[in-house]
C-alpha cells in the first residue's frame, strides 16, 4: 500500500473499445483495493498523454506532490517514446510515485542525484521496449493483413460464425508469437484467458 501522505489513483488504459479493462482492474484492485481509477477505454498509446481524456485530466488537475500512480504497465502511460519518458520524469520532479503491477517497479526521485540518474536511465530503457514493442506488433499486423488478402477464405473458415474482433485477434497472435505467455498476453491486453486461448486454438488449427 501507499505510505506517502497522499492518494493513491490508478490508471488503466486499453487500445481498442472491443479490448476488455478485467484484467488491469483486477490486478490493481488485488493489490490496491477499490481505489479511485481512471480509465481511457479505445484509445491509442501512441496518442499524447496530455490529450487523452482521462489520462489528460489526471495529469494536469489532479496529481499532486506525495501521491501514487498506480500502472499495470509503463505502456498503459503509453508507446511513444518521447511522451511517454517526459511524462513520467515530470511526474517524478513533481513528487508524484509511479508503481506497476508488472514487475512491481516503483519510481520515484527520493534519493541524491545517483538514483536519480538510475532511474532516468531505467525509464529511457522501458520506454523504448514499449515503442519497440508497438513497431513489432504493427510490423506481425501487417503481415497478418498480408496473409489474409493472400488467403481470406481461410480466415472466414477459422472464425465463420461470428462477428470476430480483427484487430484484437492479430494483436494476441502478435503478442504469443513475442514469446509471452497466455496469462501474460490477456493480462496485458486486457482479455481474459480464455479469449487468448480460443484465439491461439483457432489460429493453430
Amino acid at each position: 500500500m501507499n505510505t506517502s501522505s497522499g492518494q493513491t489513483i490508478g490508471y488503466i488504459r486499453v487500445s481498442t473499445k472491443g479490448q476488455s479493462i478485467e484484467g488491469q482492474l483486477d490486478s490493481i484492485q488485488k493489490v490496491y483495493g477499490d481505489i479511485e481509477l481512471y480509465i481511457d477505454k479505445g484509445v491509442s498509446g501512441t496518442i499524447p498523454a496530455l490529450q487523452r481524456p482521462e489520462l489528460g485530466a489526471l495529469l494536469t488537475h489532479k496529481l499532486r506532490s506525495g501521491d501514487t500512480l498506480v500502472v499495470w504497465w509503463v505502456d498503459r502511460l503509453g508507446r511513444d517514446y518521447d511522451d511517454v519518458g517526459q511524462v513520467m520524469k515530470d511526474l517524478l520532479k513533481n513528487g508524484v510515485t509511479i508503481k506497476t503491477i508488472n514487475q512491481g517497479m516503483t519510481f520515484s526521485y527520493t534519493g541524491g542525484t545517483q538514483q536519480k540518474m538510475v532511474t532516468d536511465m531505467l525509464i529511457t530503457m522501458l520506454v523504448g521496449m514499449a515503442e519497440a514493442e508497438r513497431v513489432n506488433r504493427l510490423a506481425s499486423a501487417e503481415a497478418g493483413r498480408q496473409a489474409l488478402k493472400a488467403n481470406p477464405e481461410l480466415w472466414k473458415e477459422k472464425f465463420k460464425g461470428r462477428q470476430a474482433n480483427t484487430q484484437l485477434h492479430e494483436d494476441i497472435l502478435a503478442e504469443l508469437g513475442s514469446g509471452l505467455s497466455i496469462r501474460k498476453v490477456a493480462d496485458k491486453l486486457g482479455v481474459g484467458v480464455s479469449t487468448v486461448q480460443r484465439v491461439k486454438a483457432k489460429a493453430s488449427s
